[in-house]
């Protein structure tokens, strides 16, 4: 509804009152009267409304208007005494009560205008009005101190009326029985800050009437003052009972809606921002006063693709819509959104009222939960192939904490083995073959913080050079024809633990230069990877080789020999541990017959003497081979021997024509051997399984490891 059509209706409500009433604007133009206000002057409704009050009343002019106006801007309301000028040039005198009337964009006054001849029709006038409104008036006279009400006064206040003239304190005793002591403090605190401070308050309040009704009022509380003295207090009370009823709950939904965690906020048709809460303004960036200045446009760019008034007709239509968007805040950065959408009506109006959910969180716990997914997918994988690595260790048993040996020689060894076991150095393990180099790197690891993770070996002389380096250091997806998926290298899998290289001196010059960087600076790229990894590896190193005399011919790098050889150990041979070979003899008597399910616990005192003679070139694995073949050659509880033919003293016991035979070798033939005699036969009586003093299952096991086909 428009200015003008409400102050018509206004016009038109005035002409109902018993008084003369004018409506005035800010500038002191005269919008309308009534009739009667007409009649009193003389003039024409229509003409009075061209005119200005400063053309009807000689005494006032724009500045006292002004200040007029502003006391109505300050109160509400106000009382003016002048005089009006008839058409005709009469004078007469009047009281205009004047109140401050919003309508619109613009406030203006209404004017009730009292001829001081008619003061009795004037009260009568108000009464009905103020009843009218359940309102009642009251004037306190400070220099009298002197209450005057109205009729509507005590209505509303639900006392009986008192007949005489009141004070201020006969009014206090009068309504103090009806109010709590908090309200009576309130009440009188209002109007002494209206005395005093010469301003205009309002307050409410809980009164319990004389027929025990609970009701809620309103009071308001309007000085005059003249020179900064306050001489005259208007005031009224207002019944808003009912009023508090209804709004109370309104009031309490606009709460909830306003303090929500949810965001919300409200579109017109035009796409300007009606309302917001304070969880939206707060997102956002904005203030409440910004926002509501703001376009769709704003706060969502995407929508001037699609266009707002497309997405409007049809959120009309299908009344709800459930979509995501990007939010813009204030800063110009951005957030996903869950946008929930309505179409309402309201006084009228269309809306869409908007519940948004931030996805700023949600995305990021997707993307760390895709994140995570993957990694563990990546961990699976690589402890898949740590099982699988892990798994081939299991398979060969080494006694780490209870190294056979009665040697002197060979403790001065194993005392340096403690001594560098509980550092971090590095490690170079020298010494012939078979010697037990790798047993003594198990030892140093088993014996450091780094013992509860498994040592990973490799042997460098078993990798093609082509290969090494990616067993070493791993490799990506596609880095070489076979290369499937990445995986990680054996010095991944060493992370925080010990990686034990042997036959580091069968390693090409150019795996030696990677290798020396990994040791130098902990860092390393998987071959046809650029990515940098890092890692904290103990390296202990072993060969065969002599690595200076390689230094001297440039097959070995000097830097990395100097590396690698913070703490040297060499290992001794077997011929320099003589006193240690019977232990091992029973050692390995005890191992292979339980391996092999025999119960071998007698060793003929030739076999001590025998071997205790031999120079053992291929040392304790040498040993371990020939113990190994004679039990699987044993029949009996006692360790069978005659069959091995060598003599005391003799260099090896399995040389034939110059060359060395394996273990391998040796017992592939005898199986041949036994196979030959049995025609072939495995099991049964008369098979080789039977021959040989071994299960069927055990000969058909080592038949297959040793490539024998039935």
């Amino acid at each position: 509804m428009n200015e003008i059509k409400m102050l018509d209706i206004y016009l038109g409500a005035s002409e109902l009152l018993q008084s003369a009433a004018v409506w005035l604007a800010s500038d002191g133009r005269i919008l309308g009267v009534n009739a009667l206000f007409a009649s009193e002057l003389g003039y024409p409704q229509e003409e009075l409304k061209g005119k200005s009050i400063f053309q009807i009343n000689p005494h006032l002019n724009l500045m006292e208007w002004k200040k007029i106006w502003k006391a109505l801007e300050n109160s509400g309301q106000t009382d003016i005494e002048s005089d009006h000028i008839t058409a005709s040039g009469k004078l007469y005198p009047i009281r205009m009560k004047a109140v401050m009337v919003d309508i619109g964009p613009e406030k203006v006054c209404i004017g009730i205008v009292k001829n001081l001849m008619e003061l009795t029709r004037y009260k009568d006038m108000l009464e009905l009005v103020t009843g009218m409104a359940k309102i009642g008036s009251y004037e306190l006279d400070l220099v009298s101190d002197e209450l005057v009400t109205t009729e509507e006064f005590y209505r509303v206040l639900g006392i009986e009326k008192v007949s005489h003239p009141l004070t201020r304190d006969d009014f206090r005793l009068l309504i103090k029985e009806h109010l709590v002591p908090e309200e009576m403090t309130n009440l009188d605190y209002k109007t002494d800050l209206a005395i005093r401070e010469g301003i205009s308050t309002e307050t409410t309040f809980t009164i319990t009437t004389q027929t025990k009704e609970v009701k809620h009022l309103k009071l308001y509380v309007y000085p005059l003052s003249k020179e900064g003295i306050t001489y005259k207090i208007y005031g009224a009370i207002q019944d808003i009972t009912q009023q508090r009823a209804t709004v109370q709950p309104l009031e309490l939904v606009k709460f909830l809606i306003d303090n929500a965690t949810e965001m919300i906020y409200w579109v017109k048709k035009d796409g300007k921002i009606r309302y917001s809460n304070y969880a939206f303004v707060e997102r956002m960036g904005y203030t409440m006063e910004e926002i509501t200045e703001l376009h769709i446009h704003d706060l969502v760019p995407d929508v001037v693709e699609i266009g707002w008034g497309n997405l409007f007709d049809l959120l009309q239509e299908k009344k709800h819509l459930v979509i995501e968007r990007n939010k813009r805040c204030k800063d110009g950065s951005f957030f996903p959104a869950q946008v929930v959408a309505n179409y309402v009506e309201f006084n009228g109006e269309s809306f869409i009222c908007k519940y948004v959910r931030d996805l700023s969180e949600i995305r990021k716990t997707e993307a760390e939960l895709r994140q995570a997914v993957q990694e563990i997918s990546e961990l699976k994988r690589q402890l898949e192939l740590e099982n699988s690595y892990l798994q081939s260790e299991i398979e060969i048993e080494y006694n780490f904490n209870n190294i056979i040996t009665a040697s002197e020689s060979y403790k001065s060894v194993l005392q340096q083995v403690q001594q560098v076991a509980h550092t971090n150095a590095t490690v170079l393990i020298t010494g012939e073959t078979g010697t037990g180099k790798e047993l003594l790197a198990r030892a140093i690891h088993s014996n450091s913080s780094r013992s509860k993770k498994q040592m990973i070996k490799v042997n460098c002389a078993a990798l093609p050079e082509s290969l090494i380096e990616s067993e070493l250091f791993g490799h990506e997806k596609g880095a070489f024809t076979g290369a499937v998926q990445k995986k990680p290298g054996r010095f991944e899998l060493a992370h925080q633990s010990t990686i034990f290289l042997d036959e580091i001196g069968e390693m090409s010059l150019d795996v030696q230069a990677k290798l020396l960087r990994v040791l130098q600076e902990g860092e390393f790229e998987r071959v046809g990877g650029s990515e940098t990894l890092h890692c904290d590896v103990r390296v202990i190193a072993a060969t065969n080789r002599n690595l200076e005399q390689m230094i001297a011919e440039g097959k070995f790098r000097r830097d990395l020999y100097y590396r690698i050889s913070v703490f040297p150990i060499h290992n001794i041979p077997l011929r320099e541990r003589k006193e240690d070979i019977s232990l091992l003899i029973r050692h390995f008597v005890k191992k292979f017959s339980i391996k092999t399910g025999k119960n071998i616990d007698k060793i003929p005192r030739r076999v001590f003497d025998i071997l205790e003679e031999y120079c053992f070139p291929g040392n304790i694995r040498e040993l371990e081979n020939i113990i190994e073949r004679s039990v699987i050659l044993s029949h009996q509880q006692t360790l069978s021997f005659d069959i091995i033919p060598f003599k005391k003293g003799d260099k090896s016991i399995v040389e034939e024509n110059g060359s060395f035979k394996s273990l391998e070798e040796i017992q592939r033939e005898h199986i041949l051997n036994a196979l030959k005699k049995t025609q072939g036969r495995v099991s049964g009586p008369s098979g080789a399984a039977r021959l040989l003093g071994l299960n069927d299952k055990t000969l058909f096991s080592k038949m297959a490891k040793l490539g024998i086909n039935e």
